[in-house]
């Protein structure tokens, strides 16, 4: 085996698109435009005043474009532009941390005076969560995030380096990688939503998807009808719900596609849903639930142990942070528990993590999995199931 077959597959020259003939340096940014320049200096100069972001570069050293951490003539530059980014960051997260604090103290207070000082209404009022969460994302990480780079100023050395080329190459090549089952699903996602805003008559969608397509659980007689365990995944209660679940799948379905193949991505994503469904009912019986949080907390378990296991093909500075997405969710879980469903996120991440443990075994190769044969017909059963729940879920909403 070659040195570079020895390498992941995103550590490789050819996994990256072969540089263009105009301009002996030049970058592509973070909407697929070239720019082109004639020296190292030039192409500095040209990424310093770049309002947005830098995907790959390309110079004479390589026939093959790379990540701009590679070039170490960009590194300064690199540097002050994240440092800029950074106290941006903080900037904007004091103002929002200030803006929303105020507004999670207002609606506490407000809790508490129509309980009549019952200071335990606080803790469950929507409102106080719906704020204080909005405060944690807007606010409080933005504003460590900023911080946390701006830390790194004294600590670039070789080694950071090294890792910092290695996660930008990975996040490049994930990037650059097609991921049409993926895409299936995210349009799945747009089909539900438009069924939902079209049978509710806007954008209150709640009353409408849990009546007639949703988990109700103890409010239905004998329980709820097997079909709805496939059909509430696909829907949600509002618009922002919504938003926050196709951002979470289109980037852990790509990744799982990419990295585990698009048969056990399907899988792990109806299984989970499913499971994520039957932990709701179990532990949380007394509220309806809709929303496809199951599935993706397990797509987010599926890929904590799937790279866990395969260490050589992922970086672990990109696994560590899908850890980081866990601690936020389970952040979101405790400050949001009056209205978010912990049960199904519980149960899907633990199928998730259930499926990578007994289907996959520890490898120390840097190639990614084959698809096998069955792989294909499992996957190919998955797909049918989420087809035909969409399928009834739009029947049902429209008629």
């Amino acid at each position: 085996m070659s040195t570079q077959q020895q390498a992941p597959v995103w550590a490789r020259p050819e996994a990256f698109p072969a540089k263009p003939a105009t301009g002996v340096f030049g970058f592509q940014d973070t909407k697929g435009k070239r720019h082109s320049a004639e020296s190292l200096e030039e192409l500095s100069q040209t990424i310093e005043k770049s309002k947005l972001g830098v995907d790959l570069v390309w110079s004479p050293a390589s026939d093959y474009m790379v990540a701009p951490e590679e070039l170490v003539g960009l590194r300064k530059v690199l540097v002050k532009r994240r440092s800029v980014w950074a106290r941006n960051d903080m900037t904007d997260g004091r103002r929002l941390s200030l803006v929303m604090g105020v507004a999670t103290l207002w609606a506490g207070y407000a809790a508490y005076q129509n309980s009549y000082g019952d200071w335990r209404a606080i803790l469950n009022a929507p409102t106080v969560a719906v704020t204080a969460i909005m405060l944690l994302i807007f606010g409080l990480v933005p504003l460590y995030e900023g911080w946390k780079e701006l830390r790194k100023a004294g600590k670039r050395d070789e080694l950071f380096w090294d890792k910092e080329v290695a996660d930008a190459r990975f996040d490049s090549w994930l990037g650059l990688c097609l991921t049409p089952v993926t895409f299936v699903l995210l349009t799945i996602m747009v089909v539900t939503c438009a069924a939902q805003w079209f049978g509710s008559g806007g954008i209150n969608w709640a009353q409408e998807t849990v009546t007639r397509v949703g988990l109700l659980k103890s409010t239905v007689a004998g329980g709820d009808p097997w079909w709805r365990y496939f059909t509430a995944p696909l829907v949600h209660g509002n618009l922002v719900h919504w938003l926050m679940n196709f951002a979470a799948l289109r980037y852990l379905g790509r990744r799982a596609e990419v990295l585990a193949r698009w048969p056990h991505m399907i899988l792990v994503f109806v299984i989970s849903a499913f499971a994520g469904g039957m932990a709701a009912v179990y532990f949380m019986p007394e509220v309806p639930s809709v929303g496809a949080s199951g599935g993706i907390l397990g797509l987010l378990g599926f890929l904590l142990i799937f790279e866990n296991l395969h260490r050589s093909l992922v970086p672990q500075s990109a696994s560590k942070r899908l850890l980081a997405g866990l601690v936020m969710i389970a952040v979101m879980g405790a400050l949001g528990f009056s209205f978010i469903d912990n049960a199904a996120h519980a149960g899907g991440l633990v199928a998730g993590m259930a499926y990578a443990l007994i289907v996959f075994p520890p490898s120390a190769s840097v190639s990614r999995p084959d698809i096998l044969r069955k792989d294909r017909i499992f996957g190919a059963c998955g797909l049918a199931v989420l087809v035909a729940s969409t399928a009834l879920c739009v029947r049902l909403l429209l008629r």
